[in-house]
Order: structure tokens, then sequence, then C-alpha cells
């Protein structure tokens, strides 16, 4: 991060759009690095709250005798605590968590450069990022920690990453086969919805000679497909044709072990009317948007889906068409249907991910049915049950929403209309035993 640069009068002064750049520059200047100090501050104040609920979990869990688990749970408790307050999500709040430790405890200098101001948050994580490859050596990782924290002050995001990466192979002077056996441990795939698009990118994380195989093979797969007789709106250009081998290859298209995922696609009745989209869009699992058209192609054509048929003026489920039976899921589809993700304030877990939660507890007399069963995220179930949280169900005129209790009194609900309103909602059928 540079510092401000003084500008002298020349022969005849400085104009005054010459001395406004500068003071504009200044003032930018300035608020980087307030905007820097006010992060480490919240980073700083997140890993204070968390170790507070650690050091004295009586404050967040329902009482009764010590339990192995109850710094976990204090821990647990106090990250919905910041995620509810901060409007961001938990995970977020786990990722500030373990920066402001790994700072504070093994990068003074980095930290200290950072607390002051003279390097972005941006920087601080681009340090972290190739600190995590360094061996288990305090001079080691010291000396890096110092040669970064002074270059972050000076170079770019780019220039800094660049420069970490080098200093970090160098310092690290460990084997190839133990770095790629390192790397290969996080090998993984993953899904990023990209908002507002109907799309998504599907990324894996591969040993390089596989990554290069693969891709080789959707090239030639991609090089048979012939548009010619189409019409021009309709012809595909290389990249789309890699793009739809790629996804018939996963997902076995055409063959006999072909992939039949579960898939709910919402669709409003007018959608599949052709009538112009209302109020509640099609989307798949409740979560992703699609456009009318797609949902058409979809729920005619897929054996895999459930169409969840709503309302197109208020989102409410109207019923469930479906293509396969499923043993004594009833209930559970319904559930699903109906609310889609995790109840819990803030969060967006898919409801398929998710454990069913009895709103009030089976042992204190809670049914098991529709009104009583809503879908909870493993992490948000064990906080609600466990911890001093409090919840209770309110009726809205959106519909049924949940208000969450902190431990020291603060409330918080959705203020969002998603999911759809649970007002007006059929009743599924009644199983001879609870499923759940």
């Amino acid at each position: 991060m540079n510092h401000p640069t003084e500008i002298g009068a020349s022969d005849g002064g400085a104009s005054a759009a010459e001395l406004a750049r500068e003071r504009l520059l200044d003032q930018a200047h300035e608020l980087q690095a307030a905007q820097a100090r006010a992060e480490a501050g919240l980073i700083e104040t997140v890993v204070r709250t968390v170790d507070n609920a650690v050091a004295h979990p009586e404050i967040e869990l329902v009482s009764g005798d010590p339990r192995p688990t109850d710094a976990d749970y204090a821990a647990r408790s106090a990250v919905l605590g910041l995620s509810l307050e901060l409007a961001v999500s938990e995970d977020q709040v786990r990722t500030l968590l373990d920066e402001g430790r790994m700072l504070a405890n093994l990068l003074p200098a980095t930290w200290a450069a950072f607390r002051a101001g003279e390097i972005t948050h941006q920087k601080t994580r681009v340090i972290l990022k190739h600190f995590r490859k360094l061996p288990i050596d305090e001079e080691v990782q010291l000396y890096f920690d110092r040669v970064m924290a002074e270059a972050g002050r000076v170079v770019n995001v780019k220039q800094l990453g660049r420069k970490a990466a080098r200093l970090a192979e160098r310092l690290g002077e460990r084997p190839l086969d133990v770095v790629h056996a390192e790397a290969a441990a996080a090998r993984r795939v993953w899904v990023d919805i990209e908002e507002g698009t109907g799309m998504a990118y599907f990324t894996a994380y591969l040993h390089a000679d596989q990554a290069l195989l693969a891709k080789a093979r959707v090239d030639a797969l991609a090089r048979t497909l012939n548009d010619a007789n189409l019409p021009d709106a309709e012809r595909r250009t290389a990249d789309q044709k890699r793009a739809d081998v790629t996804a018939d290859v996963l997902i076995g298209k055409g063959e006999p072990n072909e992939a039949r995922p579960h898939v709910n696609v919402y669709v409003p009745l007018s959608n599949l009317a052709h009538c112009p989209e209302e109020v509640k869009p099609a989307s798949i699992n409740g979560v992703v948007p699609i456009s009318a058209a797609r949902a058409r192609e979809l729920v005619g054509a897929s054996p895999t889906l459930t169409r969840i048929f709503t309302d197109p003026v208020d989102g409410a489920v109207l019923g469930i068409g479906r293509k396969k039976y499923v043993p004594s899921a009833d209930l559970r589809r319904f559930v699903l249907a109906r609310d889609e993700i995790c109840a819990t304030p803030g969060c967006t877990r898919g409801g398929e991910d998710c454990d069913l939660d009895h709103r009030i507890d089976f042992s204190l007399g809670g049914e098991t049915s529709a009104d009583n069963l809503t879908p909870r995220c493993p992490k948000d179930h064990t906080v609600k049950h466990a911890t001093r949280w409090a919840v209770e169900t309110r009726q809205t005129a959106a519909g049924t929403t949940e208000v969450w209790s902190s431990p020291g009194g603060r409330r918080y609900w959705d203020r969002t209309l998603d999911p759809p309103p649970r007002s007006r909602r059929p009743r599924p059928p009644i199983p001879d035993e609870a499923p759940f």
C-alpha cells in the first residue's frame, strides 16, 4: 500500500484541479486504510466473541452437567449469533475466525500491518493462502511473514501472489511427491450457482493428468457433433458443444446406468400454460431460478424430477406431480416441497441436505406431522437443541416464520418472502407410522 505523495508548487503553482486530484488520491488512500483497520477489527472481534463463548459455555448452553461437547456447541452458538447479527453466512464467520487465529498466532508482522491499515484484507488472504504451504518450522514461517508483510505494503495483489508463491516454494524445500500428495488430498467436486441466470459452474479439482485427459476426451467428442443441418440460431459454438458433451458424459445420458438424481422443479402453473412469468419463477429445489421454457422442457422430458406445481401469485404449493413412487417418503417429500430450505433465518442450505426437525420437540409432545416438521441443516439442528437459543413459530401475512432469540435476548427472523408462504398448503397422506 503506497503512501500519499505530496505535491509542491511548480512555476505558477498547481491548478485547482491538480490540487483536487491530489486531495482525492490522499482521501482514497486513507479510506482504504480505514477499511483495512475496520476489517481487522471485525476479525479480532469475531475471534474474541467465539473465545468468550468457549471459555464460558454456560452463557450459551442449556443447564446441565458439563459435557465434552460443551466447547464445540458453545462455539457453534456464538457463530450462529455472529452470522445473524452481521447478516452473513455461518461459513463466512468461520472463515473470519480461522483467519484471525492464524494471523494472531502465526503471522505477527502481517497481522500488525493489517491492523494498522497498511495492507488490505485481500492481500492478507493471499499471504495466508501461501503460508499454508510452508513446513511446520517457526523460523521459516516468521521469515515468510516478515517478507510478505513488507511486500504487501508496496505491491498489488497479483504481484504479491506471485512473490508469495515463489517464496513459499523456495522455503518449502519439500519433494514434489509430498506436495502433490497433500494437494491431492483436497481433490473434490463442487457447484457454484450463478445468480439470476439459471446456470451454474461445475468444477472438479483433479490430478493434472486426469484433468488433461478428460479435456482431451471432451474435445474429441465435441468434434463429432455436427450442427450443419440445424437452423443458424440452434448451431452451437465449440465451447457450447464441449459443455453439452461434458454434461451428457457425466449424467450418462442415454446409457443404461444414466444418473437419475432427484430434483424438485417448482413450476408456477401459468408457466406451463405459456403465460407470462408471474411473481414466483420456476426454480430447481426452490433456490435456482430457471426460465419458463426450461421448466417446461424439464417437466415434460425428464424421468428424474418431481414437479412441484405452485400457485403463480403467492407461490403456495398446490400439488406434487411425480413419475415414480418412493416408498415411505411421502411426508418428507411434502415437507421439502413446501419449505425448500433450512428454516433457520439466514440459512440457505437446500432441504435435501437437511434433517427434518420437530418444531415442538417430540419428547415434549410434538407430533410427527407436516405442521410440526421443517428442514433444519445439521449445524443449526444441533444449536437449536443443545444451546440456550429459543425458537418460536409465528404466523405472518407471508406465512409461517421462525423467530430465534439468542442467549442474550436478541431476536432474528427471516425478513424475505422466500421460501414460498406456507398458508395454503395441502395435507399429505397420513402414514400408518411416523417415518422419522
